[in-house]
C-alpha cells in the first residue's frame, strides 16, 4: 500500500534502481485496495458515488426547487438562489469532497443518516437525497464487513497473500478493518 498515487512511480523507480528490477508489483492506495476487495467479493458497483458522480448528483439536488423548500435547507437555498448556477456548482464540489471523506472515515454517519437519523440536518438530508437507490462505498463496505468481519467466517477472495504498507500514516478505520479480514 502506498499513501498516494504520485508515489507509485517514485517507489517503483527506487526499487528498480536498488535491486535491478521491480516488476509485477501492485502499488495500491488504501482506497484502491478496498475497491479491489469489494469488487472481488461483492461484484462491481452499479452506481457508486465517487467524487465526480457525487458532484453532479449534489448539483442536481442543489438546483432542485422541490428539495430546497425544506426548512432545514433554507440557508443553503438562500446561498445557491439568485440565478447564479456557479454558486450551486461550487457548493456541490465542496460537498462532494466532504461526502467522499465521510465515505472513507465516517461510514457510520452516512448509514445512520440513511436510516433516518438527524432528520433536520442539511447534510443528512442531502446525503439521503443523493444516496437513495445507489450502491455507494459506505454500504458496500458494511456488507463486506458483515460477511467477512467475523474471525471464524470464510475468508474473502481476491486479496493478496502478502501486503506491505509504505509510508501509509493516515489510514481510515474501514481500510484497517478490510485488511484485517485477509
Amino acid at each position: 500500500l502506498i499513501p498516494q498515487v504520485a508515489m507509485r512511480r517514485w517507489l517503483q523507480a527506487t526499487l528498480a534502481a536498488r535491486h535491478g528490477v521491480a516488476a509485477n508489483i501492485d502499488f495500491l492506495t488504501p482506497g484502491e485496495f478496498v475497491g479491489q476487495a469489494l469488487a472481488a467479493n461483492l461484484g462491481e458497483a452499479d452506481d457508486e458515488l465517487d467524487g465526480e458522480a457525487l458532484h453532479w448528483h449534489l448539483y442536481a439536488a442543489l438546483t432542485d426547487p422541490a428539495l430546497l423548500v425544506r426548512p432545514a435547507l433554507s440557508a443553503i437555498a438562500a446561498h445557491v438562489g439568485g440565478g447564479d448556477p456557479l454558486r450551486a456548482w461550487a457548493l456541490a464540489a465542496e460537498l462532494a469532497r466532504v461526502f467522499g471523506r465521510y465515505q472513507a472515515w465516517r461510514r457510520d454517519w452516512l448509514l445512520r443518516w440513511e436510516g433516518g437519523a438527524d432528520p433536520d440536518d442539511p447534510q443528512a438530508i442531502l446525503w439521503r437525497h443523493v444516496a437513495r437507490g445507489r450502491d455507494h462505498r459506505a454500504r458496500r463496505i458494511q456488507r463486506y464487513l458483515d460477511r467477512f468481519g467475523a474471525l471464524d467466517g470464510a475468508p474473502p477472495q481476491g486479496l493478496p497473500k502478502r501486503l506491505c504498507a509504505f509510508a501509509t500514516l493516515n489510514v481510515s478505520p474501514d481500510v484497517l478493518r478490510v485488511i484485517a479480514t485477509q
